[in-house]
C-alpha cells in the first residue's frame, strides 16, 4: 500500500490551524484583542505628545533667548543715538532758574511749558501800547507801571501802578473822580477805567464843543467849566451837566446828562426841559436832540 499521499495530505492540515484552534492558544477572544491594540495605540500616542510638548519647550526657549538678545540690541542702538544728540561740551545750566520782567524772550521761551502770558516786559509793554492808543506807557522800576493819559492835551493826568498788588496813585484833578478804582486790586481793571474814563471825557468835551459852535451862530453865549455847559440869551439860560461817574466794584464808568432851564436865574418847572431831552435825543440823537432843545429854548 502507497501511503505517501495521505502522509502529505496529513501535513497540509495540521500546517493551517483554524481560528479557534488560535483562540484558544492564546485564550482571548477578538474583542479582547482590538482592546489591547487600542490601548498599545494609546500609549503610542501619549509618548509622541510627551515629545511634541518638550520640542515646543525648546522651541520656546530658544525664541524667547533670541528676543532678549534683540531688544538689548535695540536699547544699546537707542542710547547710542541719544548720547549723539547731546553736545561734548554742555555747560552746566544751574539748578534753580529765576524768571522775571526783564528776562529775554528767548530765554524764557527755552523754559516755559505753559499757556500763562509771557513775563518779559518789554513786549508786554509793545503789546499794551497797541491797545492803548493816546496813552503813553513806560516802566518806572520792575514792578510799577507809568501811565500818562493825554487824549486832552489841555489837561491831562497820570497813573502810577503797581503790578504786584494794585496800587494806585492818581494825579490831584482826577483823584476823586477816579478814586474808586483803587478798590479793585486788579492793575488791568484800573487801567482800562481810566482809558475808558478820558474817552468819554475826551468825547463830552467834543460834544460842547459842537453844541457852542451852534450856540454862537445863533447869537447865544457858551460857558464851559468842567462837566457844566451854559447857554445864555437875554433872560433865558439852558445848561447841560455831563457827569462821568465810576462806582466800587464796577469796571467801566458810566454817563449821565442832565439839563435845566433858568429865567432870570430862576429854574422854569414847565415844561419839564429833562423830559423833552430824553425824549428828543431818542428820537434824533444826542447832538441832534440837544440842538433841537436849543432852537425850542431860544427861539
Amino acid at each position: 500500500m502507497d501511503f505517501t499521499s495521505d502522509s502529505k495530505l496529513g501535513s497540509q492540515h495540521s500546517a493551517e490551524p483554524s481560528a479557534s484552534t488560535t483562540a484558544s492558544v492564546t485564550g482571548l477572544d477578538a474583542e479582547q484583542e482590538r482592546v489591547l491594540e487600542l490601548q498599545d495605540r494609546r500609549d503610542e500616542l501619549l509618548e509622541r505628545r510627551r515629545t511634541l510638548r518638550e520640542e515646543v519647550e525648546r522651541l520656546e526657549g530658544e525664541q524667547q533667548g533670541i528676543g532678549i538678545g534683540r531688544d538689548t540690541v535695540f536699547r544699546r542702538t537707542a542710547l547710542l543715538d541719544l548720547a549723539e544728540l547731546v553736545p561734548e561740551s554742555n555747560p552746566k545750566l544751574p539748578s534753580v532758574l529765576t524768571l522775571d520782567g526783564s528776562t529775554e524772550v528767548e530765554e524764557e521761551l527755552r523754559y516755559k511749558h505753559d499757556c500763562l502770558p509771557l513775563l518779559n516786559m518789554d513786549l508786554r509793554l509793545k503789546y499794551l501800547k497797541e491797545m492803548y492808543p493816546h496813552v503813553s506807557l513806560s516802566m518806572q522800576d520792575s514792578r510799577t507801571l507809568v501811565a500818562e493819559f493825554h487824549r486832552m492835551a489841555q489837561d491831562p493826568f497820570q497813573l502810577q501802578l503797581k503790578l504786584s498788588g494794585g496800587e494806585v496813585t492818581l494825579s490831584e484833578n482826577v483823584r476823586w473822580v477816579l478814586g474808586p478804582l483803587k478798590t479793585m486790586q486788579n492793575p488791568t481793571a484800573v487801567l482800562q477805567g481810566c482809558y475808558e474814563f478820558d474817552r468819554l471825557r475826551c468825547r463830552r468835551e467834543m460834544l460842547f464843543q459842537e453844541i457852542s459852535t451852534f450856540a454862537g451862530s445863533k447869537g447865544i453865549s457858551s460857558h464851559t467849566s468842567g462837566s457844566l455847559l451854559s447857554l445864555e440869551r437875554g433872560a433865558l439860560n439852558l445848561q447841560f451837566r455831563f457827569e462821568i461817574d465810576i462806582q466800587e466794584k464796577f469796571l467801566f464808568p458810566h454817563t449821565r446828562l442832565e439839563s435845566r432851564l433858568l429865567k432870570n436865574s430862576i429854574p422854569v418847572s414847565t415844561p419839564d426841559v429833562q423830559s423833552v431831552l430824553e425824549g428828543l435825543m431818542q428820537e434824533y440823537g444826542v447832538l441832534p436832540g440837544i440842538v433841537e432843545l436849543c432852537k425850542a429854548c431860544f427861539t
